[in-house]
């Protein structure tokens, strides 16, 4: 059994996994790396939290994202959600994924098109659903408004990531 809130979320559903470590990330950096502060946002949640959130920390630290960019945990599962979207549409053919990508694929490529324009780097569609979902949390979280268009988006992407959660967990359980 998961003992960590954070390997509780990665077995629940691998997606939701990606968006926390990044939400970690952002708490992290907000607290200026200050381990007090740290220790005090998930004390009441056990040492065992304490301590993963101050590895956690010490990890951004040493890998060089404490102003920008992911962990190579966060980056690790990334490209594991990029290989397991292509397995589900390819070998395995998993018609209740590929139904869920056709319906989120024109907000993807309307990401991909606005991203080009604006000289960001070309993202695996798995990245683009994940940045859009996180910004959408964001949002949401800090109480703006979201426009219709970009919530039947995020429909499609929710339904999307999902379904690569339920992907992951079948593929995975089978091992």
């Amino acid at each position: 059994m998961p003992s960590t809130h954070a390997e509780r979320i990665k077995a629940a559903h691998i997606v939701e996994y990606v968006l926390y470590l990044w939400q970690v990330e952002d708490l992290v950096r907000a607290a200026a790396f200050d381990e007090s502060v740290l220790q005090s946002t998930v004390a009441e949640q056990g040492e065992e939290e304490v301590q993963w959130l101050l590895r956690y920390a010490h990890a951004m630290k040493r890998e060089g994202v404490e102003k920008e960019g992911h962990t190579g945990e966060a980056n690790q599962v990334l490209t594991e959600l990029a290989m397991l979207h292509d397995l589900l549409l390819g070998a395995l053919k998993d018609d209740e994924y590929a139904a869920a990508h056709e319906q989120a694929l024109p907000f993807l490529k309307e990401l991909e098109e606005k991203n080009a324009r604006s000289g960001v780097r070309a993202m695996h569609p798995m990245e683009l659903m994940c940045v859009s979902l996180y910004g959408w949390l964001v949002l949401r979280m800090s109480k703006q408004a979201v426009s219709a268009e970009t919530e039947a988006g995020m429909v499609a992407m929710r339904n999307l990531a999902n379904a690569l959660g339920r992907g992951h967990r079948r593929v995975y359980a089978s091992n």
